[in-house]
């Protein structure tokens, strides 16, 4: 909706039968010093594997990685929550033109709209809206929101609400809907669906922060701030084993916004999905602004390996970025990809993934899935929606920005090798894959990360370690290297009985035939 806040650009939409539905903060992850990396010995197969390590991170604007150059604005209050409001709208008696189209008028701002229907899809959605002169603007097509849920064995098919993705209107207070089967108009078995997303706390002071966002923003916008209203999110977290890949989407709504709607719009979406769409929370893991504002999308924490409802089959082992508009044929914006490029590179620099390699995905089925379950397909690292849905998502132009994107986030991560993906490097087989982000550790001396089957942290004054099974249990519970232990100074290794490891201030201890530990400062 360029400029008059009418929708512009016109969506083609790949056809198909049914419709139904990222500041690398460690915008170069801190390099370290170099000090000899130590290669510790496999851990014995018979200790069982730690949990990882508890999440620390405050409230609030949150920095991906607090060694960044860049300083963070002022942190805000959680906001109270927003219930957004949903709703359907009717139709206007008559008013009905040749091409099936209807209008829909209300006495208050629209906000953001969708259409849905009960049974059988139309072939084409398209809405369109009054400029600020009261004139019917551009047809934009709305692509289908689906079910990004994968599929499960209790879902029976057809099932799922039927609708568009939402487009934003803002204060236009008058839309008209058309939409099409085999050519013939079936309007009226549609409907328009309002989500007003009220107003937060935080709006102004967020929207403040968006417009004087640089080009590598290292902070976030928590949930808290932007107001979810978490009694509405229906599907907790979820928790796969590593991310493997990170898509990339657009939410196909308008471009036409200004820095302090992209928190309604955030809700409003947020509200959509979770009591129109029937996903239990927000569907994207992120979502990014076209002033560069990151957004926290799915609960459960930005550097953990969430699953989400973003790519229907391909859930999970993939992080789903949104770039919030739609870009079929308006490219986004350079603050736009500058923090999708950062919070792309954060995400799989911090989990030793490089951007262009080649890698194995199987489809659960459901969804917008091109793939039938149980097949597999070979993405980049860093893919489109498209590459693995029935969808035109992310768009005509962002779908042409991945190559660049992908240089984007491969010069971000190069050269950022640290000595933790170093020692995992030399142990991959046995730790398995990263579960958790590189990240500095509670005292802000060293870097840990968690992997499948233990912990390796580093810290300058000891080199990097791996801590795995019982004796990495009873060290993280006496506070990890903030324990009177402190950091572990050598490998896990053999001793009469059972298994033992030197920390900077004593030794512990795992007696093989009774499982216990012993040992300490």
């Amino acid at each position: 909706m360029a400029g008059s806040g009418a929708p512009t650009g016109r969506v083609r939409r790949a056809a198909r039968a049914r419709m139904g539905t990222v500041a690398l903060t460690a915008a170069a992850m801190l390099l370290l010093p170099a000090p000899a990396v130590a290669r510790p010995a496999p851990s014995d197969p018979g200790v069982p594997a730690g949990p990882v390590v508890p999440d620390a991170a405050p409230a609030g604007v949150r920095q991906l990685d607090p060694a960044h150059a860049v300083m963070p604005p002022a942190a805000l209050p959680p906001a109270s929550p927003v219930a957004a409001g949903v709703s359907s709208v009717g139709f206007t008696p008559g008013g009905r033109d040749a091409t099936g189209a209807r209008e829909v008028r209300g006495a208050q701002p629209l906000r953001l709209v969708a259409v849905t229907w009960s049974g059988s899809a139309p072939d084409a959605v398209a809405v369109r809206s009054t400029d600020a002169a009261g004139q019917w603007g551009t047809w934009t097509d709305l692509d289908p929101a689906g079910s990004e849920r994968d599929a499960t064995p209790d879902a029976a098919p057809g099932t799922a609400p039927g609708g568009t993705d939402p487009i934003w209107v803002g204060e236009r207070t008058a839309v008209q809907v058309r939409a099409l089967r085999a050519g013939l108009p079936v309007t009226d078995e549609v409907q328009v669906v309002r989500i007003d997303p009220g107003i937060g706390s935080n709006d102004q002071a967020i929207g403040a922060l968006g417009a004087a966002r640089g080009p590598a923003a290292p902070q976030y916008v928590t949930r808290s701030q932007w107001g979810a209203d978490e009694s509405k999110a229906t599907w907790g977290p979820e928790i796969t084993p590593t991310v493997r890949a990170v898509t990339i989407h657009h939410t196909s709504e308008s471009n036409d916004y200004g820095p302090a709607d992209s928190p309604a719009i955030v809700r409003a979406i947020f509200a959509y999905h979770t009591q129109k769409q029937g996903w239990g929370d927000i569907g994207y893991n992120a979502l990014v602004d076209r002033y560069g504002t990151i957004f926290e999308g799915r609960a459960g924490g930005m550097d953990k390996a969430v699953v989400a409802a973003h790519a229907g089959g391909f859930n999970r082992e993939t992080w789903g970025i949104a770039m919030m508009g739609n870009y079929m044929t308006e490219a986004p914006t350079p603050a736009t990809l500058n923090s999708v490029a950062s919070l792309a590179a954060w995400k799989l620099g911090g989990l030793y993934r490089d951007p262009r390699e080649q890698v194995q995905l199987t489809s659960a089925g459901g969804g917008t899935s091109r793939f039938p379950k149980g097949q597999s397909t070979t993405v980049p690292a860093l893919f489109a929606h498209r590459d693995v849905g029935n969808t035109s998502c992310p768009g005509d132009t962002g779908y042409a920005q991945m190559d660049p994107l992908r240089d984007q986030v491969q010069r971000l991560i190069a050269g950022s090798a640290t000595d933790v993906r170093t020692a995992w490097s030399a142990q991959r087989a046995s730790l398995g894959e990263p579960t958790r982000v590189e990240s500095p550790t509670a005292d802000g001396t060293g870097r840990v990360t968690t992997f499948e089957h233990g912990t390796v942290i580093w810290s300058p004054r000891t080199g990097a370690w791996t801590v795995t099974g019982a004796i990495a249990d009873h060290w993280r519970g006496a506070g990890a290297e903030g324990s009177p232990l402190g950091y572990p100074t050598g490998a896990e290794h053999d001793v009469p009985g059972g298994r033992a490891q030197a920390f900077e201030h004593g030794a512990l201890t795992w007696d093989r035939a009774t499982g216990a530990v012993r040992g300490g400062v």
